[in-house]
């Protein structure tokens, strides 16, 4: 458990002093660094290296004259660079006598948050590194508020999914990146059927349970670049950039297999369509739409893709062996689901025989089943 002491100097502002005069270095570190921690760098590109490994800057004292890479060139790098953290930090220039008013411009189009000139003041120097410093914790807590807000009002409170709001401004984003790199964008709408009536018979409670459980294996399922959205009250929306039919089969099924074995009803619509200029985001939403509405037409779980009915209706009982075995090699194969385990379990001991008598040395693979099936 850290010490009062250590507590204290994780809240000092870090600075970063960057001069290629070592004295000049020296000389600011002696003024501020009994109020602040003090990193130094000789010059831009050593400046550059500590911003990517230190995270906890707060301002940074830069001169312009400097071998390697001058204060001009750091500052470019500060203002281009893609992290927040560092594109918006201040950046204080230390001007010479040698720095002319044009300086000072070039400077300030570069990105220039103040100056001070040498040679400075000790309580000069002392006021630029506290009005920054709390300028930029205020800026970033500001930062971190907005953040936050924008979060809560664009995600489901209960699910923790995207919600509506977040899903219509997405899927415009990613369609119309679809349409300028010649991409491929499919849509997946999963509804728990009949969820009010749930909701009704088994109570808000454990409606709200299902419904989380659901949206915790579909998130499972989908990649960094996928949106997954709480749109309606049962239902989920999959955007799939860069995703064909083939691929958007593939997660349904996988999350079509999970949902059987939590014993929850539902239906898939997929819409998966070639993208050109004209094609909208109702086009999408429609296509998914009308295939979800047969999905739930048919009896059963279901999938529907390209018209394509995918039914998903488990078997009524524990089928025997030969029925499984009749089944397993058919299209029928995903009836099976809920019996999997069971068979698995009537079926080891034949396995077991089969590995001692016929030599397979497969008992680590016979040891991980009989694991799995504990479970």
């Amino acid at each position: 458990m850290p010490d009062d002491t250590e507590v204290e100097n994780e809240e000092i502002a870090h600075l970063l002093v960057v001069d290629d005069s070592r004295l000049m270095r020296r000389a600011i570190g002696k003024i501020l660094g009994k109020e602040y921690r003090i990193t130094e760098a000789a010059d831009g590109e050593e400046a550059w290296s500590t911003l990517q490994e230190i995270d906890d800057i707060r301002v940074i004292f830069s001169d312009l004259s400097m071998p390697n890479l001058d204060g001009f060139g750091l500052l470019d790098r500060i203002r281009q660079s893609d992290d927040p953290a560092i594109n918006e930090l201040p950046v204080i220039i230390i001007t010479g006598a040698e720095d002319d008013d044009e300086t000072k411009h070039k400077a300030l189009q570069n990105g220039a948050s103040d100056f001070i000139s040498k040679p400075f003041e000790s309580v000069q120097l002392r006021t630029r590194a506290k009005t920054h410093v709390q300028l930029n914790q205020t800026h970033k807590k500001l930062t971190e508020t907005t953040s936050e807000l924008e979060k809560q009002a664009t995600t489901d409170r209960l699910t923790g999914l995207s919600n509506k709001k977040y899903f219509d401004s997405r899927i415009v984003k990613d369609l119309s990146y679809a349409k300028r790199h010649r991409g491929e964008l499919t849509l997946v709408l999963l509804e728990i059927n009949e969820f009010h009536r749930l909701f009704l018979k088994r109570g808000k409670e454990v409606a709200d349970d299902i419904l989380k459980r659901v949206a915790n294996i579909s998130c499972a399922e989908t990649r960094n670049e996928d949106t997954l959205a709480r749109i309606g009250l049962a239902k989920l929306a999959f955007i799939l950039p860069s995703a064909n039919r083939v691929g958007a089969k593939k997660l349904a099924d996988r999350v079509s297999e999970q949902l059987n074995e939590l014993d929850v009803n539902f239906n898939i619509g997929i819409a998966a369509t070639d993208i050109n200029n004209t094609t909208s985001t109702d086009d999408i939403i429609n296509l998914a739409e009308d295939h979800l509405q047969t999905a739930i037409s048919q009896p059963g779980n279901s999938i529907v893709i390209d018209e394509i009915v995918t039914k998903l209706t488990p078997l009524n009982s524990l089928p025997d062996i030969d029925t499984a075995i009749r089944l397993s090699g058919s299209a029928e194969a995903e009836r099976l689901q809920p019996y999997l385990a069971v068979l698995l379990n009537k079926l080891l001991p034949l396995l077991k025989l089969c590995n001692k008598k016929l030599g397979l040395d497969i008992d680590d693979a016979i040891s991980k089943i009989e694991k799995r099936l504990k479970k």
